[in-house]
């Protein structure tokens, strides 16, 4: 009985050392850190797979990663205008005692060490500038990291040193200090190219790039560069970048969505939702049986790094069958006033319609979703439109003002399509382009000419100018235009009749105003 209860502990404890780690894992976000911020607070709060991106700005701080799968990257991924100085000359920059850890796009400097990595695996550090620092790069204890890309200059005592470490790649980088590396183990100095050594005096003979003779790190321990470069060409970081398409974002319950990978320069994928990892394929399809909102996350990496993106879907609660949905009719026109012939361009905004039927107010009809109409005769046309569903229709109209050409102005003051749109709808037919003249406007309506009349008279006897009535529809029409722009300009806060009577009393005033300026001109003149 013993031995048993003791087998069920085991089995027990197992389970829950397999689950710890299942319950710590996320989905990977990105961090975004901006100048008068701390790195160090971005890199405590962050989880596994998080990304923390480093805006352009400079950084004074020391920071310490004990976090594993962490990418910590300049959002620029240029190094020459993301800086970070150590806290003061003791200090490290970048103190790593963590593994999967990627350091890129910095400048470091004005530290101990510029980064240090004390029994760290499987780190990248690249497309980093490392100098003026004791330690450009040192690693203790540490294996199996990748060095590449790196520009290390003038660090006092050494450019690269490692200690009781081995099995580590370092290629690409370009060294000019004092003292260029130190190594007291084993690791390898090159792959298809080497490093770039201010201090190599080998030659190039066959001109290809790569020095005759190999770089001596340490003679002791045979640890060479076997292909030293005679130039230093940086190779920028070719970084994953997470990219992924859905067949819909909102939709009622239940909705299945179809998820398609489409990321770039990535070796691998990670889906998550929430905080949920739920697949690791290129496409996927997932059911959402309830109403919410649901975060859907793509993490792409790469040996260089890792990006993410996400989508909001958005699950409606499924419609009450019992309630029936009706049609809501809408539509829009670039204009509702000009002269014969007038051509309409009538677009359709309708909601849960299944069927449309325009009528034109001339006997015409349609049942196309963007009408375009000619009306070849003056006069006011009532257009309506009715939109149908199997559970009833809804119907909205604006009326259309033609005018007579006979009153038309010159081109430059003519009405032109791209003048403004109006959008109608049966939730607003008193303003919304059901009129934007009023049904019973005329001229004398818009301009009261008897109290105009001895205005102008008087005007007339020193201007000597056409009578109003000759003039009667060019200042109707730009009355009109007025009162359009202004209403525009106040968002539907002032009723057009209200800004026709400003614009009348504006022009009445205006037209006095010049013929007491001439009266007096010309009494100056006797």
């Amino acid at each position: 009985m013993i031995k048993i209860r003791t087998f069920r502990q085991a089995c027990l404890f197992a389970i829950f050392l397999v689950l710890v780690p299942i319950s710590e894992t996320g989905a990977a976000e990105n961090i975004y850190v901006s100048p008068r911020e701390s790195i160090q607070e971005a890199v405590d709060n962050a989880l596994p797979g998080d990304t923390i991106f480093v805006m352009p700005g400079e950084y004074n701080e020391s920071i310490q990663i004990n976090q594993d799968n962490l990418t910590i990257i300049s959002d620029s991924k240029n190094p020459y205008n993301t800086v970070i100085t150590g806290a003061d000359k003791e200090s490290d920059v970048f103190k790593v005692v963590a593994s999967n850890v990627t350091i890129s796009g910095f400048s470091i400097t004005d530290s101990k060490c510029g980064i240090y990595l004390n029994g760290a695996q499987n780190c990248i550090i690249n497309n980093n500038i490392i100098s003026e620092n004791k330690i450009g790069i040192c690693l203790s204890k540490s294996k199996d990291n990748t060095l590449s890309n790196n520009i290390v200059t003038s660090n006092a005592d050494c450019g690269i040193k490692l200690f009781t470490s081995s099995g580590n790649t370092i290629y690409n980088n370009f060294f000019n200090n004092t003292n260029n590396a130190r190594d007291d183990k084993l690791n390898t100095w090159n792959r298809t190219s080497g490093n770039c050594w201010s201090d190599y005096t080998g030659q190039d003979v066959d001109t290809d790039g790569i020095g005759d003779t190999t770089y001596a790190v340490n003679r002791l321990t045979k640890s060479r560069d076997y292909r030293p470069l005679m130039n230093f060409i940086p190779e920028l970081p070719v970084m994953p970048e997470a990219i992924f398409t859905s067949n819909v974002t909102v939709g009622y319950a239940p909705l299945t969505v179809e998820f398609t990978d489409v990321s770039e320069n990535a070796s691998s994928l990670l889906w998550s939702l929430g905080n949920q990892d739920i697949s690791n394929s290129s496409n996927f399809l997932r059911t959402f049986v309830n109403e919410g909102n649901y975060t859907v996350t793509l993490n792409a990496t790469n040996e260089n790094g890792s990006d993410s993106t996400n989508v909001t879907i958005n699950v409606l609660k499924a419609p009450d069958p019992s309630v029936p949905i009706l049609p809501d009719a809408k539509f829009g026109a670039n204009m509702t006033i000009g002269y014969v012939p007038l051509t309409i361009q009538f677009f359709d905004f309708s909601e849960n319609a299944d069927s449309l039927s325009w009528s034109f107010g001339d006997g015409k009809r349609s049942c196309c979703p963007e009408p375009k109409h000619t009306f070849c005769c003056p006069g006011n046309y009532t257009i309506s439109l009715t939109a149908k569903n199997d559970n009833g229709s809804s119907s909205t109209c604006v009326v259309i003002h033609v005018l007579n050409s006979t009153s038309q102005p010159s081109a430059e003051n003519t009405i032109s399509p791209e003048d403004t749109t109006y959008i109608v709808n049966p939730k607003n037919t008193e303003d919304s382009g059901s009129s934007l003249r009023n049904k019973n406007n005329d001229t004398s309506g818009i301009l009261n000419w008897k109290s105009l009349e001895s205005i102008e008279n008087f005007a007339l006897s020193f201007t000597r100018t056409r009578r109003l009535a000759e003039v009667e529809p060019s200042i109707e029409h730009e009355i009109l235009r007025f009162a359009d722009t202004i209403k525009n300009l106040t968002e539907n806060s002032v009723s057009r009749s209200e800004v026709i009577n400003i614009s009348t009393r504006a022009m009445f005033f205006g037209f006095l105003g010049i013929a007491l300026g001439l009266s007096a001109f010309r009494r100056g003149r006797k």
